[in-house]
């Protein structure tokens, strides 16, 4: 139990981008949900380039928004890239309701609701709430973004 808990501990204290070799196998669910915690850290960063270490760079990558296909890997990049030129500070990004679902031992989806709240450029305050499905793929012992489904609105 004790060993758990110092695990535990090197995981969340370690950089987000150091990848952690394990000498002990560590559930893939956990990996997981620390990946995406490192994703939130990124992104709150506003860190583009650390955030596009969670998405695998294939030509296969495949993102819908909001009921209609978006683009690939590119315009994950891209969207991303305009969204933090925008942002002078993110204030919160929660997530709730999370599911992982393995599909095998190098694939899973990763289903959530999201709330955010940050600061533009402009300076006015956009509250945003939606849901988002990724499909992972795990590379390099890394699990990977490889296809994202979001759905997201306003909220006044």
């Amino acid at each position: 139990m004790r060993l758990s808990f110092i695990l535990l501990g090197i995981i969340f204290i370690g950089s987000c981008k150091e990848r952690i070799e394990h000498s002990l196998e560590i559930e893939p669910e956990t990996e997981i949900f620390e990946m995406y915690r490192c994703h939130i850290n990124d992104l709150t960063n506003l860190d583009h380039s650390g955030l596009m270490l969670h998405y695998a760079d294939e030509d296969n990558h495949v993102l819908f928004g909001d009921g209609e296909y978006w683009g690939n890997y590119k315009t994950v990049s891209d969207i991303w890239e305009n969204f933090i030129q925008d942002t002078k500070k993110i204030l919160e990004w929660n997530t709730s309701n999370e599911y992982v679902n393995l599909l095998s031992k190098n694939s899973a989806s990763y289903l959530m609701e999201y709330y955010s709240v940050r600061i533009n450029k402009s300076g006015d305050t956009l509250k945003v709430r939606g849901s988002v499905g990724y499909g992972l793929k795990k590379l390099d012992g890394n699990w990977k973004i490889v296809t994202t489904n979001v759905f997201h609105h306003e909220v006044r």
